[in-house]
């Protein structure tokens, strides 16, 4: 099973409880089909190799980039591009720690893994460059690339944001606060539940050695007691 089949098989098979209603209406709109396609396209060879910014965490970033644009109305050409930015933003990354500039290396091969040119290119290269940089660098990151269209430059640039951090549920450190759609805070239990299901469907484990001794967490995520820290 590849990951776009297993992805599409968790969301019409899990229990997703409180989120059902969610799951479904995904499921049976356009955007499901806009999310697979893009999946099916993937180039896997061009992502980061690594438990953590791998393909597990690209094909969740794309659902929850395909479900973000579902949520804010927008087109089958604006969802497609914002699914081009979902697939590459961190193929720049060099190793997993945080790097501010793997966002701007990442937009420099937009061009050849998406086929993009032009204002498409511009806008998915400068939400790629802004999804690891402060929120108050995006109107300067959008001029460096030229957009001309600034609004779905700006509406591009936050959706991946919040489908990059609603996953930060991988590493136990999603705080809903900093998300940017109330749709996205909406989303995170769900974020929790895909993240857990995938991790059991691939047999990866749910808290990673380093984010147990960081959070003081059991493999299941529980805090250690203090006597066992």
């Amino acid at each position: 099973m590849d990951d776009g089949e297993r992805l599409m098989t968790l969301l019409r098979s899990a229990d997703w409880g409180e989120d059902a209603p969610l799951v479904a209406r995904f499921l049976e709109s356009p955007y499901a089909g806009y999310c697979a396609g893009a999946l099916a396209q993937l180039n896997r060879d061009a992502l980061y190799e690594s438990n953590l910014h791998g393909v597990g965490h690209i094909v969740r970033t794309m659902c929850h980039g395909a479900m973000g644009a579902m949520e804010e109305g927008c087109t089958e050409g604006d969802t497609c591009l914002l699914l081009d930015a979902c697939a590459y933003h961190d193929v720049g990354r060099i190793n997993d720690r945080e790097d501010t500039e793997h966002g701007r290396r990442s937009a420099r091969r937009l061009g050849e893994l998406t086929g993009r040119t032009g204002e498409e290119l511009a806008e998915i290269s400068a939400a790629v460059d802004v999804h690891a940089r402060d929120d108050a660098l995006l109107p300067q990151i959008l001029e460096r690339y030229q957009v001309q269209d600034t609004a779905r430059g700006t509406l591009l640039a936050k959706l991946l944001k919040d489908a990059d951090g609603l996953d930060r549920v991988r590493i136990w450190d999603l705080n809903p606060r900093y998300l940017r759609f109330p749709h996205s805070k909406a989303q995170v239990n769900f974020a929790k539940s895909l993240y857990g299901y995938w991790q059991a469907s691939t047999g990866g484990v749910l808290v990673p050695d380093f984010v147990r001794k960081w959070k003081a967490l059991d493999e299941y995520g529980n805090p250690v007691p203090s006597s066992d820290k």
